[in-house]
């Protein structure tokens, strides 16, 4: 199932994304970041960084069918709502709607809204239902009550299945401080800085805490049932003070002092949710007490707040600093270009005391290359100022070599040098700043273009992959299930050899995988025996598994049920089935390397359609060879006629050249009857070993998975059982 959640990567919706991940489902976020952060989400999904009120959500809805859309994306300080209502219901309720519009449009199946207990507002009839009186007395619990409306109408109009959650004040690991649920935190990571707790008022203001696991499972169990909408207390009903919250948390750690100041305009003081509905009609229970949410919560804090806190306020003051720094210099440096440029002029002026600047072209012209350039580089801002001080300097010089000033303003070719400077500023500058503001509007154009490029590309991307894997399942992969039949042809056989054989390379042609190891189970089902394995030249997989040691694996057997291993731990195959017959697990299938990015629901369907398959082929196999035990076995033996044991033989060779499968062959030197020699050797070979009449009329042991090393211990083991062996050169059969 794909499940889209917006605002993923905050408090409750990090652990949304964390629940629907380990219940195998499909993960995408959307969040801009604004208060969530990347690494609260550790599971793998996709994500896009967008606001939810933004146009290019609708691609990600054409790429993506989701069945479910989780919106928990919002605007949740309440401080923040009253001081800008305006970005309040833009988040709140404008993206809420293109959530819903886009829900509709695309089919997804279920939306699920997170409301507030903010929209009950003052209401002191305690406990609060789903009926009691509404009457929120902030922007933010109108925007919340205005979002419910828009689910029920949005069910109503176009039968989209909705559901609306109104929380309780919740908490839990990775909560911020921000919004009015925030106490807990805000508490805890005085806590961790050792600082003072305030508490606003006498304490005895009461909420209805509620841990966010136990949030997150009523969310789920929401998506479980098809035929429940509308909208739903999420609490547990109980009453805590802030007195109650401080006594929890003096358990925890030790707290110094406690102010208490006086009560904040506005604050409610009692609050209850009644839920009753939800726990009938999602069968949900909340699990956690206070008492255990904090001890969770604290420990949280203690071991990500403490290492975190520090260094990182220092590093963004160093960065916030060193910002500053630029952006001042940024404002400086033409003001001090400009004054150098003038005090150069300015000491041109005084070495030319007694030459009148009037007649001195190369001052003019100076002047006016100062008065240019600075028009030209930094605009009419600082070519006003040049002007400003060129005439200055004009004047000065005039003066200083006894001009008069009356003077200077009646005889036109002072005017005209004037005006020259005037005219020669002005224009730079205005055709500066004209073209900066053209460069900064396609500034601005480009950026959007690259962003909007940008998105569309990580879309194009994400269709191509997914059509990728719709070829690849569809037109001729290897994972098509229309190839799985074709490959699976290679398990028609009737010898269980064969089949064993067989299997191991279509569980790497379809699996994608160069590790794979089949087990059998020995008589007691004590121990495991590998039967095959990949060719891999470096494969180091064990040759038999004490199911005692490995209670992951044995579990799995006694369930009968497909083995993950999410814990990664690295003595246990990635994935493992039991191959059953008749109800009775005869052997595993282990698979050791899979590419991350396989790990995926879609992989496990196919892995235990897969084992279906080979258990239904090795089950027709032993039934065969039931079957058949007259015509393979030496009467009242377990000797294989000669015909029998050739083909065994040559299957065994065969999985040597293959698989490196090594095997012993041992020819039997004791001369008794045979139904005595089958009688000693029956209690002490494995399962997987062979007993067989040679054409050369002699007997032989087939001993598979051995190897010359081991030849000693087993030519002991034998000889105490009075069987005397000797090896056949180089494991070859000789008549």
């Amino acid at each position: 199932m794909k499940v889209l959640i917006t605002g993923g990567y905050g408090f409750i919706g990090s652990h949304v994304a964390d629940r629907f991940y380990k219940e195998g489902h499909e993960v995408y976020i959307i969040d801009n970041l604004s208060t969530g952060k990347a690494e609260n989400v550790e599971v793998k999904h996709k994500f896009y960084k967008l606001g939810i009120e933004d146009k290019k959500c609708e691609e990600i809805f054409k790429v993506n069918k989701f069945h479910v859309v989780i919106n928990l994306a919002a605007q949740v300080d309440v401080n923040m709502s009253l001081k800008n209502p305006r970005l309040d219901a833009q988040v709140n309720i404008m993206g809420l709607v293109n959530m819903l519009e886009l829900s509709a449009k695309y089919g997804v199946k279920k939306f699920i809204f997170a409301s507030s207990a903010a929209v009950y507002g003052d209401n002191e009839t305690l406990p609060l239902t789903e009926k009691s009186k509404i009457s929120p007395i902030s922007p933010y619990g109108i925007s919340k009550l205005i979002g419910e409306y828009y689910c029920i109408k949005w069910n109503e109009i176009y039968g989209l299945n909705t559901i609306a959650f109104r929380f309780s004040n919740v908490y839990g690991p990775r909560q911020g401080v921000k919004g009015e649920a925030g106490v807990v935190s805000i508490f805890l990571k005085k806590l961790m800085k050792g600082d003072k707790l305030t508490v606003f008022g006498d304490g005895e203001q009461t909420r209805d805490y509620i841990y966010v696991e136990d949030v997150v499972d009523g969310i789920y169990k929401s998506t479980m049932v098809s035929n429940i909408s509308g909208v739903y207390n999420l609490s547990t009903n109980t009453e805590k003070s802030l007195n109650d919250l401080l006594e929890v948390l003096k358990s925890l750690e030790s707290i110094e002092e406690i102010l208490y100041g006086e009560k904040r305009k506005g604050d409610i003081l009692h609050s209850r949710l009644d839920n009753t509905r939800v726990k009938k009609d999602l069968n949900w229970r909340n699990i956690y007490s206070l008492e255990e949410g904090l001890s969770k919560t604290y420990e949280w804090y203690r071991q990500n707040c403490k290492l975190n806190h520090m260094d990182t306020s220092k590093e963004v003051k160093g960065k916030n600093k060193k910002k500053r720094f630029n952006r001042l210099m940024r404002i400086l440096l033409p003001y001090a270009e400009n004054i150098l440029i003038f005090i150069i002029l300015f000491y041109m002026c005084l070495k030319g005391i007694g030459t009148s600047p009037l007649n001195n072209d190369l001052y003019t012209f100076s002047s006016i290359i100062y008065i240019g350039l600075m028009g030209i580089l930094y605009g009419k801002k600082q070519s006003s100022i040049s002007i400003f001080l060129s005439i200055i300097l004009y004047v000065f010089g005039y003066l200083r070599v006894g001009g008069d000033i009356i003077v200077l303003f009646y005889e036109p070719k002072h005017l005209i040098i004037i005006a020259i400077y005037v005219l020669i500023g002005t224009t730079t500058g205005y055709v500066l700043d004209k073209k900066n503001r053209v460069l900064d509007f396609k500034d601005l154009e480009i950026e959007a273009l690259k962003e909007k490029y940008s998105f569309l590309y990580e879309i194009y991307g994400e269709t191509r992959e997914l059509k990728d894997e719709f070829e690849k399942q569809i037109i001729n992969s290897k994972d098509s299930f229309g190839k799985i039949y074709s490959i699976v042809e290679q398990l028609k056989y009737l010898q269980k050899e064969k089949v064993y054989s067989g299997c191991v390379g279509v569980i790497e042609s379809i699996m994608e995988t160069d590790e794979v190891g089949v087990y059998t189970a020995s008589h007691k089902g004590e121990f495991l025996r590998l039967k095959a394995k990949s060719r891999k030249n470096n494969l180091k997989i064990s040759n038999s598994i004490d199911l005692g040691n490995l209670t992951e694996i044995k579990n799995m057997i006694e369930k009968k049920e497909i083995f993950i291993n999410n814990n990664l731990n690295p003595n246990l195959p990635i994935m493992a089935a039991p191959i059953v017959k008749d109800n009775r697990v005869f052997g595993i299938i282990a698979i050791y390397k899979v590419k991350f990015e396989k790990l995926t629901l879609y992989y496990e369907n196919l892995f235990k359609i897969l084992t279906g398959l080979i258990s239904d082929s090795l089950s027709m196999a032993y039934v065969h060879e039931q079957s058949i035990m007259s015509e393979k076995y030496i009467e009242d033996t377990f000797i294989l006629k000669t015909n029998e044991f050739e083909s065994v033989l040559e299957t065994i060779k065969q999985k040597y050249e293959k698989f490196n499968m090594d095997y012993l062959l041992l020819k039997i030197n004791t001369l008794e009857p045979y139904k005595k020699i089958s009688g000693k050797l029956k209690p002490i070979i494995r399962a997987d070993d062979y007993i067989g009449l040679g054409k050369d009329n002699k007997l032989y042991l087939l001993l598979t998975n051995a190897k010359v090393k081991d030849m000693d211990i087993i030519s002991h083991k034998l000889k105490r059982k009075g069987i005397h062996v000797s090896l056949v050169q180089g494991g070859q059969y000789v008549e």
